[in-house]
């Protein structure tokens, strides 16, 4: 999972790539640092998805453009889009199984 920080390489590797899962932790936030583990772990079995996170005091811009304003918060994105948000206690299963929703979406176009 890719560490990015300015608000301008987010926008590009949004436009780049179809399908991004974008991970936003605060600092000094335990559970934002188990999540990010897990949910990386959980990024890394799938071949098509583009993944990254970055903290939420390092581009504040993520908090009025992306509407985060609190740790951990998972965003699904495809085509630039959201289609997912998960905030607070993430569901991996949840988080899985939309991946594959929509991972299996783009290989049947």
């Amino acid at each position: 999972m890719k560490h990015l920080t300015d608000i301008h390489d987010i926008e590009q590797t949004l436009t780049d790539h179809r399908l991004c899962l974008f991970y936003v932790k605060a600092p000094d936030c335990g559970v934002c640092n188990v999540m990010l583990d897990k949910v990386a772990r959980l990024a890394d079995n799938h071949s098509t998805l583009c993944s990254f996170y970055t903290d939420i005091t390092e581009e504040p811009l993520i908090a009025g453009q992306f509407l985060v304003y609190s740790g951990p918060t998972a965003l699904l994105m495809l085509d630039g889009k959201e289609v997912y948000r998960s905030s607070g206690f993430i569901n991996l299963d949840e988080l899985e199984h939309k991946i594959r929703q929509y991972s299996d979406f783009l290989c049947n176009l």
